[in-house]
């Protein structure tokens, strides 16, 4: 029987027949075709549309996200429904990951979307009880949510410890942190500790900080306001950084803001697509 890879991958969940044991429609054509008798089997479910509510293009990470999905069951079976994420064009990472959902009833499921920025496919599953799958996926852009204020270190002035001067996109400089863009970081060397800091010209009541992360996300860190970019006081600290999307609300005024990276979650160094400061 054909197999490709990874049973129930970003590319066996289609090419496979039996994807993490279940039986697709394609199992049972194989079958017939082998001149098996598939007249008493039971049939897998069939989904005939999966519709993301709202813009596909503009999913705000880690939030609600409510998928309409068309399912019927040829033999009139229950439905029941998983879906699962794959950050494959992110990371090249080919496993699927199961994502939180509730089903809503009437074929809408509420899911908690990713919380990486970036392109994310995103597979329903629905099961029978009796050993059958129908799949369907459609694809998302993930973007950090919106943040209310004013982003007040866009365009300015912003210095690190270290940054990365070629390979890959780089240079990656600290002025690419505070750019605006989704697509172009600041990424330091790969050693602890590493700071950014951003000069805001004057002093600034904060409320907000907002951290969008690359893949070489910070597990420990702490942000951090000063005057004189001297002398740091804590606005936060963090001990079990994930990556993703970092949205914290903070009290405090300062000219400089900072984010010191003190222990790293990857092997490589700490990377940063923006980081936004809201008054």
């Amino acid at each position: 029987m054909f197999h490709y890879g990874t049973e129930d991958d970003f590319g066996g969940v289609w090419f496979n027949l039996l994807p993490a044991g279940q039986k697709r429609l394609s199992y049972y054509a194989v079958k017939e075709a082998y001149g098996a008798d598939t007249s008493h089997d039971n049939t897998p479910p069939v989904i005939s549309s999966l519709a993301v509510d709202g813009d596909p293009a503009k999913v705000e990470a880690g939030r609600d996200l409510t998928l309409t999905v068309k399912a019927t069951d040829p033999d009139g079976d229950a439905l029941a429904y998983q879906v699962l994420g794959s950050s494959m064009y992110l990371d090249k990472d080919k496993k699927l990951t199961p994502l939180p959902a509730t089903d809503l009833g009437g074929g809408r499921l509420r899911v908690t979307a990713p919380d990486r920025p970036g392109v994310w496919k995103v597979y329903v599953k629905a099961t029978d009880g009796k050993g059958n799958v129908g799949i369907e996926t459609r694809s998302i852009r993930v973007v950090p949510p919106a943040v209310n204020g004013t982003n007040v270190a866009l365009g300015k002035p912003a210095t690190a410890s270290s940054y990365q001067t070629g390979g890959g996109d780089c240079p990656c400089t600290p002025a690419n942190a505070v750019d605006g863009k989704a697509d172009t970081r600041w990424a330091a060397d790969w050693s602890d500790p590493q700071w950014l800091q951003v000069d805001l010209g004057t002093a600034t009541p904060l409320t907000h900080v907002q951290l969008v992360w690359e893949a070489a996300y910070a597990k420990a860190y702490t942000l951090q306001t000063s005057d004189d970019g001297q002398s740091w006081r804590t606005l936060r600290e963090v001990t079990d950084g994930n990556g993703g999307v970092d949205d914290f609300d903070v009290s405090g005024t300062g000219r400089y803001v900072r984010v010191h990276g003190t222990a790293r979650g990857t092997g490589y160094g700490y990377s940063l697509y923006e980081f936004g400061v809201y008054h």
